[in-house]
Parts: C-alpha cells; structure tokens; sequence
C-alpha cells in the first residue's frame, strides 16, 4: 500500500563551480585560436574535418566544443587526449604555430588533472558540473546506466511500476475520504532463476505517525484473494497467475514476494493488484491535517514509473498536486512535519494535471484506461467522468527512492 502521511547555493559547490569554469573556458579558447590560426574560425565541422584531413567525428567534436556556450554541453564533446593529439598534429602540418598548438596541449592537460584532483573520471566531473544546473540528459543517461547495472546485480528488471489512487468522500463517513488503489508491474523478467522478489510491504501510517489504521480494505476482486492474500486482478495478470509467498517479517510487516522462477522473455509476468480503504483518510482541513501526502517506494529496477492521483470533484479542498523524489540510500528519519523522508533529491515539481475528466490514456500501458475503468466498475465508483486526475511518469527512476505526491488541503 502506499502511505498515506498527513537555496542557496552550496560554497564548496560553488568554488568548485567557478573554478571548472575557468578550466574549460580557458580550453575552449585555445582550441579556437588553433582553428584560426588553420583558417577555420567558425567554419562547419565538415570544412575542419576536410581541410585538416581528419575523421569527421573528431572535427564535430573539436568545433562543437570551442562553439557550445553551455558548460556541460562542451566538456561532453571534449575528445579524449589521443584525439587531441591527432588534431594538434594536423594542424601542425597545415602551418599552424607552435605557440598555438602548445596553447591547447597546456590548457587540456590543465583540464584533465583537475578532472582527476576533483572527481576521478570524466563521468563523476559531468555530474558534478551538472549538479549546480541540472542537465536532464545526462541525468537520464546516468539513471538508465543505473537500471542495467542494478538489472544485472539483483537479478531482476520490469518494464513499469504503476500505482493509481482514486479519492472520494466516504459514502459512511463524509468527513472522511475513501480511497481505492491500482498498482503492479508490468513485464517483470527474473535474470537469474532463483530470485524472489518482493513487491508489497504491508503497512499504514498517518501524517503524524499514530498508527491511525481504523479502516477498512477490501479486495477489489474477493474471489481471487482471501484474507491477507495479495489482493490480485486476474483479468489484467498475466496467466498462469505469478506464484506469490507471503510471510510475515520481524517488524510486523507483511510481506509479499513473486516466487523464483523463468528466466528472460519467456518467464515475464504482470502483476496488478486493486484493493479499497474505506473511512481510510480526513476529509477537512485541521491543524494537523493541512496536506496530503501519498507515496511510492521505488525499489525494482524499472524502466518507468507512473504514479497517477485521481480526485473526486466534490474534493474540491484538495489543491494540485506537486511530486518530490526522496533518496532512501542513507535510510534517513523524517524529523519535520508529516515525520517523513527530509532530503529531496531535487526540488518539486508540478504533477502534470489530466484534467476533469481525466485524460488517462498512456503509451506505456495500454490498457491503463481500462483498468481503471474496470476498477472503478469493480467499486462501484462508476466512470472517470467525476474525477480530476494528476500524473508523475518517470523514466529509470534510481533506487531505492520515494516518490511523493502532495497537495494542500485547504481550508475552505
């Protein structure tokens, strides 16, 4: 179950900032000095590649290096230093002078040692570079990076972590919310054969912590899943149905596992779950009540995540949603309000909105629209027509991370 829970700049980071900035500009201008000095300022790469008589790839990287006015964008076009020394030397023979030339071979030496003294390698520098101004890309490079390594340490990959939630008022209770969850992977592959893997920890919490778990769940498909049993929908699994082990843990969690099995392709499975919590959240505004906060512990190499929120229009004291990632590496304790994970990996971001009603088809999943109407049929809650709905879909989202979505519950 998800839980359900009530800058300036760093100086280090910023001497080390200004100092890389230094190190490559200075590089930068040596190598366009160099291509003037051939003759070559602001000429296409082609014309470098073809007057200098070198390969087409290292005049692309040595023009879009001297040109790139965006510092991460530069230093990831810089060629390694056989590359250099191949340009260095056709330039010496195309007449270029000897001050020049030294000029560039200095400045990359200078580059490169500081590279070493402050990250190691070319890829930790990157990132510390983008740190002071995020470069989605390389980020995305990293997290996919991330994804294959750890498919292949663990022994187990999926194509998508999904978890939808649908909120309405109590039809029992209307100062309480109801709240009905869809969740699962698809595609799951084993690597290796003999890989359990857990996929739900069972366990609720409020915003203060008090262990509030007066409410009632109920499985969305009673006659596939009895007592505590993985509350499964066979309709969208896929068949035979993934053989689950329960068991119960030290900490009194209830945990849940996808058995070893097949291996690859062949073996892949679909596991979606759908249960509803009844009575489970409060409606209003107090004190101790002024957000929600709904979470998804990202723990399975994926290669996307999707986390949708869906509110009923009469929630109309809900505001937007934003989504926040929190790094679960160090285990950190919560110590602000809502006692929850207290170091983002970036700011917040707006959740993307699906409007009312949602627009909830996604390329990912298919049959994503189905499914939920076939959840809200299964409830009772009728169609989507009611709803508004916020999404956050991430790409090789890092693991272990939280994945949070909160609004603010106003008080109106």
């Amino acid at each position: 179950m998800a839980h359900m829970v009530r800058e300036q700049g760093n100086p280090s980071q910023m001497s080390f900032s200004n100092e890389a900035v230094i190190c490559v500009r200075r590089a930068q201008a040596a190598v366009s000095d160099l291509l003037s000095g051939a003759g070559l300022g602001g000429a296409r790469p082609t014309e470098v590649g073809r007057t200098l008589g070198v390969d087409k790839t290292l005049a692309w990287k040595m023009s879009r290096f001297s040109e790139s006015s965006d510092l991460v964008k530069a230093v990831k076009h810089i060629p390694g230093t056989g590359g250099i020394e191949i340009m260095l030397k056709a330039a010496a023979d195309a007449g270029v002078s000897i001050d020049r030339i030294e000029a560039v071979r200095t400045a990359d030496q200078a580059f490169r040692e500081f590279v070493r003294q402050h990250a190691g390698d070319r890829r930790s520098f990157e990132a510390m570079l983008a740190a002071g101004g995020r470069d989605e890309r390389i980020e995305l490079e990293e997290r996919k990076s991330f994804y294959q390594s750890g498919s292949a340490i663990w022994g187990v990959r999926a194509r998508m972590q999904m978890l939808c939630l649908c909120l309405r008022p109590s039809e029992v209770n209307p100062d309480r919310v109801d709240v009905l969850q869809v969740g699962g992977f698809y595609d799951f592959e084993r690597l290796r054969p003999d890989v359990p893997w857990i996929m739900r920890r069972l366990w609720t919490s409020d915003t203060e912590g008090t262990n509030d778990t007066n409410f009632t769940r109920e499985p969305l498909c009673p006659e596939a899943a009895t007592g505590t049993a993985l509350p499964v929908i066979p309709e969208f699994c896929t068949h035979p149905q993934p053989e689950i082990n329960q068991f119960r843990g030290h900490d009194g969690v209830l945990y849940d596992e996808i058995a070893a099995g097949p291996v690859g392709k062949h073996g892949a499975l679909t596991c979606v779950t759908g249960e509803r919590y009844l009575q489970a959240l409060p409606r209003y505004w107090a004190e101790d009540n002024t957000f929600g906060r709904y979470e998804l512990i990202l723990r399975t190499p994926v290669e996307s995540v999707l986390f949708d929120i869906y509110l009923h229009e009469s929630l109309s004291n809900f505001g937007d949603f934003r989504y926040t990632l929190y790094g679960l590496l160090e285990d950190r304790p919560g110590v602000g309000s809502g006692k929850t994970h207290d170091r983002p990996i970036e700011p917040a971001h707006d959740a993307q909105r699906l409007g009312l009603p949602p627009i909830v088809q996604n390329r990912r999943a298919p049959d994503h629209a189905r499914l939920l109407h076939y959840a809200l049929d299964r409830a009772g809650w009728g169609d989507m027509s009611s709803f508004r709905g916020y999404r956050c879909e991430l790409e090789y989202p890092a693991t272990p991370w939280c994945l949070t979505m909160q609004c603010d519950i106003n008080d109106a």
